[in-house]
């Protein structure tokens, strides 16, 4: 208990800053912009779509992280604290659950009682505390992997309980509810599955393997049948990944990298990226090759290391053996041999991180026999909590608003295109052109047909009056089709400054464009009953309705318009569904 409690206040003391942020990045399309949040009665229809319904489409399939913000919305709309309080919690719980599985494992490995619990203790505090873990705890969107891991090690937890007794089939059973929940929570889940087979292959358990086996098929019948109901989606791809005979050399940076954030959590950002991209043979891209070649040779003597590493504890220890191959197991998929949406990123090792930091804490505890060697050990591990409990605390101010995380993750080294991107659609929406067209310049430099640069850069365009050059811009963006819908979008308002009417039939194509576009459909809306033709606004909403009916705004929409058509009784209708479909509709 009081493990359990200092646990508890030191994740409270390192990520309070986060209680004061606002919502950042994702959180604007998970939780904002949303509409499969907005009630209770759309928890259902929630298991029928994947992530970023109203944001650029994706395959993530995450209802349970979707349960969550229904909830919260429920209970407190868009106030960004208790959401960033959910996330300190399920941090929180996570932590506890790795603690109290790891106590399990060394039982079941015969660990001294003692020895147990003092690596127990300071593993899961390390693991807890660390900064790399910033992205998950301190970033609403982020949750996803506490989620996935707090019912991944509750059902390993079950799993080695299930190993140590004769009749298990109840911790089977509660094994294969917690990896189903688990596997619903971010795609990774689905790792603990393997996890824990290869706890009960270790033990050589063949009777426990059948019980895990059919839990687990059971796990995976369920996910399987419930993502297929889901319809297919296009992923845009903004630029090609990597050939098959680079990912070796980028799994041994990525290595490296990770080893490196690992003992010295300095300079953190989320968008990393250990590629190279030459921009010319300049000093600064020959020098930046230069150090990617030397991270390559330095991830390749790391992983060396580690080959050492699991061999030795193969044949001396098996509880450090089989938490090292747990360790790989977990971070096989996020190693950089496998096509991903990046090649790193620093919370993709929030569990990997846990098994690892398990391992080092045993291999210490085995080297460690002097009383002497204890106290100084004791005493360097306890320096290096402390660094990393500060580390965590100056990191989670870096989520406090949209403005700081852009601009200290672009000074930390993640000047990205995508980051370049964003911080400029910041500037542009404050006005500040001058700034957004550097930094868009910047994007370009790196991506020259980069879609969403070129969207950005015809808007501080249009901003200027400069019809021409936006339209050269928005000419270029239509040859890319995820910026299709948008180029169209803004070419009409382009006419429309040039020749001082809407150019209908350009915004219905752009509304109409795949894949579909609310924000856009609601802006041909207003154009057609800006122009008087309310009547065909209504129906254009209507025919959206009948595959979107879950959006409450566009049940409002439609009771405006019918009002303004004196059509009482079904604008009465409407607005009816549009509260069914948002429990805070008549208090925004």
């Amino acid at each position: 208990m009081i493990i359990c409690g200092a646990l508890v206040l030191l994740i409270f003391a390192t990520h309070a800053p986060a209680l004061r942020a606002t919502f950042v990045w994702d959180d604007t399309a998970l939780v904002l912009r949303d509409p499969l949040i907005r009630s209770w009665r759309l928890i259902p229809e929630g298991f029928q779509h994947f992530l970023f319904v109203d944001a650029t489409p994706s395959n993530f399939y995450r209802p349970i992280q979707r349960l969550t913000y229904t909830l919260e919305y429920w209970a407190f709309a868009f106030r960004p604290a208790p959401y960033h309080l959910s996330n300190i919690l399920l941090h929180v719980a996570t932590a506890i659950a790795l603690f109290i599985f790891a106590l399990a494992f060394f039982r079941l490995y015969h660990v001294d009682e003692r020895k147990r619990l003092g690596v127990a203790a300071i593993a899961s505090l390390a693991w807890a505390l660390h900064p790399l873990h910033s992205g998950v705890v301190d970033y609403v969107s982020g949750r996803a992997d506490s989620l996935a891991a707090f019912f991944g090690f509750a059902a390993l937890y079950f799993t080695v309980r299930a190993l140590g007794q004769e009749s298990a089939w109840k911790f089977y059973a509660l094994a294969g509810f917690a990896l189903l929940a688990s596997a619903l929570s971010k795609e990774s889940g689905l790792i603990f599955s393997a996890l824990a087979i290869t706890l009960i292959l270790l033990r050589k358990n063949w009777s426990g393997l059948v019980a895990s086996g059919v839990a687990i098929a059971f796990v995976l019948t369920i996910y399987v049948t419930l993502r297929n109901q889901v319809p297919p989606v296009a992923v845009p791809q903004l630029s090609p990944p990597a050939p098959t005979l680079v990912r070796p050399i980028i799994a041994a940076r990525a290595l490296a990298e990770y080893a490196g954030l690992l003992i010295a959590p300095v300079n953190l950002h989320m968008d990393r990226d250990v590629e190279n991209h030459p921009w010319g043979f300049t000093p600064a891209s020959l020098t930046a090759g230069a150090w990617r070649e030397l991270q390559t040779l330095a991830g390749l003597v790391v992983f060396g290391v580690l080959l050492w590493w699991v061999r030795r504890a193969h044949k001396r220890e098996p509880a450090l053996f089989a938490l090292l191959l747990c360790a790989g197991v977990s971070y096989l998929p996020v190693c950089g041999l496998f096509s991903l949406n990046a090649n790193i990123a620093e919370h993709w090792i929030y569990v990997p991180l846990a098994f690892i930091l398990l391992a080092v804490a045993v291999q210490v505890a085995l080297i460690v026999h002097r009383r002497t060697n204890f106290i100084s050990v004791i005493a360097l591990a306890s320096v290096w909590i402390a660094f990393l409990a500060v580390r965590t605390f100056y990191r989670a101010q870096d989520w406090q608003d949209a403005r700081t995380f852009f601009t200290r993750t672009i000074a930390a080294g993640g000047d990205s295109v995508r980051m370049l991107i964003n911080l400029s659609t910041l500037d542009l929406s404050e006005g500040h052109l001058e700034q957004a067209e550097t930094l868009l310049q910047r994007a370009l430099s790196k991506n020259p047909e980069q879609p969403f640069a070129l969207l950005n850069l015809a808007a501080v365009a249009l901003k200027r009056n400069e019809l021409p050059t936006a339209r050269g811009f928005l000419e270029r963006a239509r040859k890319n089709p995820v910026s299709l819908a948008q180029a169209e979008e803004m070419l009409a308002l382009v006419e429309q400054k040039e020749k001082g009417r809407i150019n209908l039939s350009r915004l219905r194509v752009a509304s109409q464009t795949d894949p579909p576009s609310w924000p856009i459909m609601r802006r041909y809306l207003a154009a057609l009953a800006v122009t008087g033709q309310t009547e065909k606004a209504v129906a254009e909403l209507q025919t959206v309705l009948r595959t979107e009916w879950y959006r409450a705004e566009s049940w409002q929409l439609l009771s405006e318009y019918l009002t303004r058509l004196g059509r009482a009784d079904e604008a009465a209708k409407a607005l009816a569904q549009a509260h069914a479909f948002d429990v805070h509709l008549s208090n925004r």
